[in-house]
C-alpha cells in the first residue's frame, strides 16, 4: 500500500505556475486516504509534499509525464475553449482497454490549486456518456457522444472531488467520456484531473485509473 498522503507539485517558468496535480505513485492509497477523512468529516490533516520534476514526453502536444513512475496512466481529453477564466465544456476520455473491472462509482478529482484560482466544475452538469464518435475538424478533434448513462447520484464529497454513481455497473469493455461543465481558472498552466473507480464486489476505496492534464492558456 503506497504512503497514505497527498503530493503536490509545481513548476515555475517565467514566473508563471504551469502544473499543477498529484502524483499518481500515491494516487490509490493517499486517495482512500483523502476520500474516506472528507465523507466521514474526519479531522485529519493532509501533508503536501513536493514531488520531484516530471520529465518531458513529445505527443501531439507537449505532456508532462511522471519521471520513472509506471502509475501514471496519461488519458485524452477535449475542451471546448482553453481560455483562462471563460466558461467550458470538458470531456474526460477513459478507455475501456485500461480498465480491468466494471465500473460501480466514477470519482473525479481536480487538484486543489483549480479551485484556488477561482476554477469551477458545475456538478450539476457532470455525466458519462458511451457510444461516442470522435470526428476531426480543423481545430483538433470533436468528441461526440450518443449515449448516456443514467446516473442515480453526481455528489461532492469535498473540494475538487466529485462522485458519481450510475444506476447499474458500467461494462469493463466500454470505453467512457466524462462530461462536464467548467469555469476555467484565471491562471494559464497545465492542471491534471484523476480518475478513480471503484468495482462491483470490492471494497468502496476506489482505484486509480488514470490522469488527464488539462491545459488552460
Amino acid at each position: 500500500m503506497p504512503d497514505e498522503q497527498y503530493d503536490s507539485f509545481k513548476i515555475d517558468i517565467l514566473t508563471e505556475p504551469v502544473w499543477h496535480g498529484y502524483s499518481p505513485s500515491t494516487a490509490t492509497g493517499c486517495f482512500g486516504f483523502l476520500f474516506m477523512n472528507r465523507f466521514l468529516a474526519l479531522a485529519a490533516g493532509l501533508v503536501l509534499i513536493p514531488f520531484s520534476a516530471p520529465s518531458l514526453a513529445q505527443n501531439s502536444l507537449l505532456e508532462f509525464r511522471w519521471r520513472q513512475d509506471p502509475g501514471y496512466v496519461g488519458l485524452d481529453y477535449r475542451i471546448s475553449n482553453s481560455e483562462a477564466r471563460r466558461r467550458s465544456n470538458l470531456k474526460l476520455i477513459l478507455p475501456g482497454k485500461i480498465r480491468e473491472h466494471a465500473i460501480l462509482e466514477m470519482t473525479i478529482v481536480a487538484p486543489e490549486i483549480f479551485e484556488k484560482w477561482r476554477g469551477r466544475i458545475d456538478v450539476d452538469s457532470m455525466k458519462i456518456g458511451y457510444d461516442c464518435i470522435q470526428k476531426s475538424v480543423f481545430a483538433g478533434t470533436r468528441t461526440r457522444c450518443e449515449n448516456y448513462f443514467n446516473l442515480s447520484e453526481v455528489t461532492q464529497v469535498g473540494p475538487g472531488i466529485i462522485r458519481m454513481t450510475p444506476d447499474a455497473p458500467i461494462p469493463q469493455s466500454r470505453t467512457i467520456v466524462v462530461e462536464l461543465k467548467m469555469r476555467n481558472p484565471r491562471t494559464s498552466g497545465l492542471y491534471q484531473f484523476n480518475g478513480y473507480a471503484s468495482a462491483p464486489g470490492q471494497m468502496q476505496i476506489p482505484a486509480y485509473q488514470g490522469s488527464w492534464l488539462v491545459e488552460i492558456d
